[in-house]
This record gives structure tokens, sequence and C-alpha cells, in this order.
């Protein structure tokens, strides 16, 4: 009776767990498609649902080294827009770069939110999965082209789209999740445009 019992309870968990990162990769595809759409295209991230967490300044500080007299990169602000996904580990992230005459180059991420556990191995086979799916569906309308980013994560995966969007810009696509070592957890997913000198008029307030 006790081997029924206990076979049952570790059936359930496995039913669970799968449960939760099934449900973990649908938020996933959902938000990460918003973002790829809204910068691909131009327009405006749709929102819809979300929890508006409101804008922010980031500030990146200047590169400098040991007796070089001036800074290797120099700091800028970057200005933010926080969505959340109300009780998800998510939330979207969506960031213009610093004006350059007149036009901010634009990024939208999915972060874990503050205080959340880390992704495991198992959503990271789930997350992976659901990108893969994703990136050949892509490829399959012929409007993308395979562009990975350096294989230094236990995950590393992107796509390109082919051609430039409405604002000029290369825009890629990327997952890249670190789950193999005990002292670093990382998770990174989103869409950016990725030349310097491209984008559109900014839409969020910058200092």
């Amino acid at each position: 009776m006790r081997r029924i019992t206990l076979s049952i309870l570790l059936n359930f968990a496995l039913i669970t767990s799968a449960g939760a990162s099934d449900d973990l990769s649908g938020v996933w595809r959902d938000l990460f498609t918003r973002c790829r759409t809204a910068v691909e295209t131009g327009k405006d991230f749709d929102a819809t649902g979300l929890r508006d967490l409101g804008r922010d300044v980031r500030t990146v500080a200047p590169v400098t080294a040991p007796g070089v007299p001036f800074p290797l990169l120099h700091g800028y602000k970057m200005a933010e827009q926080r969505w959340e996904v109300p009780g998800a580990r998510f939330i979207v992230v969506e960031t213009e770069y610093p004006p350059d005459h007149g036009k901010s180059r634009r990024s939208c991420e999915l972060e874990l939110a503050q205080g959340a556990k880390p992704i495991s191995a198992d959503e990271e086979n789930h997350l992976r999965t659901a990108f893969l799916a994703e990136r050949d569906q892509l490829h399959g309308t012929g409007r993308y082209e395979r562009w990975n980013p350096d294989p230094i994560f236990s995950t590393n995966f992107g796509v390109r789209l082919a051609e430039k969007n409405p604002s000029g810009c290369r825009v890629v696509s990327i997952m890249q999740i670190e789950t193999r070592s005990q002292s670093l957890s990382f998770f990174a997913t989103g869409t950016a445009e990725q030349d310097a000198a491209c984008g559109a008029a900014p839409r969020l307030a910058h200092p």
C-alpha cells in the first residue's frame, strides 16, 4: 500500500512539474512574440493584460582601466519601461538607448522578476524547445535567417530578420540561459535593434 501511495505521489509531482514548465514556456512564447513583433515592425509594444510597472532611467557606468586617464567607453543613460504578468515570473523591459540625431535604438527583453526562482534545468529544456519551435516557424516564412550568439552558456540560440525593420535596423532575437554552473544562473531572451546608426524617434522620456 505504501509503495502504491509513493508511486501516485511521484507521478503527481512529475505531472505538476511538467504542467508548470509548459505554462512557463507558454507565457514566454506570448511575451517573446509581443517583443519581437514590436521591435520588428517599429510599433508600440502590446501590453494588453499586463501590469504597468512604470518608467525608469538606468545608468551604465563608463568603462575604465588602471593607468588610463580617460574612459575606454563613456557611460550613458537608458530609458526603460517595465510590465509584469500578474502571478508569473517574467517581467518585460523595453529599453531605448540614448538618442543619436533624434533617433533611439530599441530592445524588448524578458527578465525574471525580482525574487523569482531561477530557471531550472528542466525548465531550460522546455524553454529551449519553445524557442527552437518558434525559430523553425519563423524560418519557414522565408523572412528570417539563422543568427546564433557566442556559445558561452548552456543555451545559446538566435534568429535574425533578413531585412531591416522600418527604423532601418537589423533585428535579432535571442535566448541565452545558464543552468550548469552552481555559481551562475543566467537568463536573457528578447529582441533588439542591432545597428548603431539606426532607430526611430524616442517613445520614452529620456534624461
